[in-house]
């Protein structure tokens, strides 16, 4: 339903008169109108002069009014999430989160904008032998025997100036996330931008209950086919630390170059972007020297018209070169994605594979483990959340349907072995805490085959800013899974008794060595609110469960 109230000072500026709306909503707007007309001495009935400014009032999902040049728009975002984990570890553990945003965004005749978001994060239920991500939870958040985390904090505060057409700086406390800069309006496009090819290394890990944001600088200039964009910043804490969250982390710089032609300018139907990374983190975490690491990249992207539906390729590789810990520091990845959709069929189902390929580090003293710097892993490597890009090989296998328009569901099948079976099993997400590096690792025991991994996930479309979503994830781990005494227990028959997992102080490790793992969740994600980031439409689609 949509409301609208028009406005009109004469002038002297002491009065403001209402355009005649429908019965429906007529007592509601009025009151509206009767608020935003205190301060105004009398009612004027006269007609709007179309040489006047006009103010408008709406309530279509988001809630705002706009006066000449002037706008302002707020926003509300609400996520609640329920999440069962098995980690056959000693206990099955349900907790609860639940995520509320409110934001503010005035914009003036699209040359200078101003946003601020505030944010109340909360979590309970987290038992005293928790499992699976509710111990990392507890472990970075709060003292052992509580149940709960909590924290409200200003997520997000910035400006941003645009000069001339198609130039921006901003400047502030902002989301980054690589390779959303530029955006088309179909369906899979956005999919394979948002889903499959974005934040594979500079993320904000919008999955967990709190979140990643970033102090520092964006520029970005949409010029003839071309999109320039650069960022230098200093990520915060949080994602999964409720206490301290949002805090400048003071040691880590990071930025980065990117230029996209975008689809035609190039090539028909592709999209070609290099970009370039610079990351350095000066702590001293246990002894460990600096991390200077510096990433050369690009990315390819195309879907093109074959036969009754559409073909559809990612490319995607890096090379990396610095120091890490002291060690010269020289490592690659590469990523193979493909898939088919029949557009025309019911349901329109799209089958997809694809393989994710991050170097290890063999023997020397060259350190050749690829770092995976800032990312949102969530995305690509299972949803258990077990593995970060580095020294692994995943093989992913991935179907899809709609069988409504408000109904999506998505299959995937992971492989997942160790790129250098001397090399160590990575896991986490890039540094959210200033005591804490971000990544952990556990021994290989001199295999590489991980684990398998089945995740399945709906989403029901239920209203217009209001989403449900429930997912399922298996991991049957395999033998780098398995500390060696397992295996010669499952090799005389005798049952398997695995211990309770605790979070590693360096990383986020969800399980810990567990041959395998059920996790569950379910979320409701309600937004009221227009884009607040315009170039960016990932940043504005909230973070319900994936």
């Amino acid at each position: 339903m949509r409301y609208r109230i028009a406005l009109n000072h004469d002038r002297s500026g002491n009065s403001c008169a209402g355009k005649r709306i429908p019965a429906t909503g007529r007592a509601l707007a009025f009151a509206m109108a009767l608020a935003l007309c205190v301060g105004f001495a009398s009612v004027d009935a006269q007609a709007i002069a179309p040489d006047e400014p006009l103010c408008t009032f709406h309530l279509t999902p988001n809630v705002g009014m706009a006066c000449g040049k002037h706008e302002l728009d707020l926003t509300f975002t609400s996520r609640m999430r329920t999440e069962f984990w098995d980690a056959f570890a000693g206990s099955n553990d349900t907790f609860f989160g639940w995520r509320n945003r409110l934001g503010a965004r005035y914009n003036y005749d699209e040359a200078v904008i101003l946003f601020a978001e505030f944010q109340d994060a909360r979590i309970w239920k987290l038992g005293p032998d928790t499992s699976g991500v509710g111990a990392v939870y507890q472990g970075f958040s709060n003292r052992k025997e509580e149940s709960k985390a909590s924290s409200s904090k200003m997520r997000q505060y910035w400006a941003e100036i645009r000069p001339i057409e198609g130039l921006y700086l901003r400047g502030g406390r902002h989301d980054i996330k690589l390779g959303t800069q530029a955006m088309y309006k179909e369906g899979n496009w956005k999919y394979l931008k948002i889903k499959r090819l974005s934040q594979r290394m500079v993320g904000t890990v919008g999955w967990t209950n709190v979140e990643r944001s970033n102090d520092g600088v964006s520029i970005g200039y949409d010029w003839n086919g071309y999109d320039f964009y650069g960022f230098a910043a200093k990520p915060t804490t949080g994602v999964f630390a409720h206490k301290d969250d949002y805090r400048t982390q003071k040691d880590i710089i990071y930025g980065g170059l990117s230029v996209t032609a975008k689809r035609g300018t190039w090539f028909k139907n592709t999209e070609i972007r290099p970009f370039f990374l610079g990351y350095r983190d000066k702590r001293h975490l246990g002894g460990s020297k600096k991390v200077e690491v510096y990433t050369l990249g690009f990315s390819a992207l195309g879907i093109y018209p074959v036969g009754p539906g559409n073909f559809d390729v990612l490319l995607w590789g890096a090379g990396q070169a610095g120091r890490f810990d002291g060690d010269s520091h020289l490592a690659y990845a590469a990523i193979l994605e493909a898939g088919y959709q029949l557009t025309d069929v019911w349901s329109k189902p799209w089958l997809r594979f694809g393989v994710n390929f991050a170097s290890g580090d063999g023997s020397g003293d060259r350190h050749n483990t690829f770092f995976n710097m800032l990312p949102t892993n969530h995305l690509y490597y299972g949803f258990a959340d077990q593995l970060a890009f580095q020294n692994l090989v995943d093989i992913v296998l991935q179907l899809k349907f709609q069988p409504h328009e408000r109904v999506g569901i998505n299959f995937m099948f992971h492989q997942f072995y160790l790129a250098k079976r001397n090399d160590d099993q990575y896991f986490g997400t890039g540094a959210f805490r200033r005591d804490n590096f971000g990544y952990g690792a556990g021994a290989s025991g001199g295999d590489n085959n991980f684990a398998q991994e089945i995740d399945i996930v709906t989403s029901v479309k239920i209203y217009q800013g209001v989403t449900m979503l429930a997912g399922y994830s298996h991991l049957l781990g395999n033998d780098v899974i398995k500390p060696e005494e397992r295996r010669h227990e499952e090799q005389d028959g005798r049952p398997l008794r695995l211990p309770a997992v605790q979070p590693h102080v360096l990383g986020t490790r969800p399980l810990g060595r567990t041959p395998a793992t059920n996790t569950a969740r379910v979320g409701i994600s309600f937004r009221r609110g227009r884009s607040t980031i315009r170039r960016a439409p990932a940043e504005s689609t909230g973070a319900a469960p994936s």
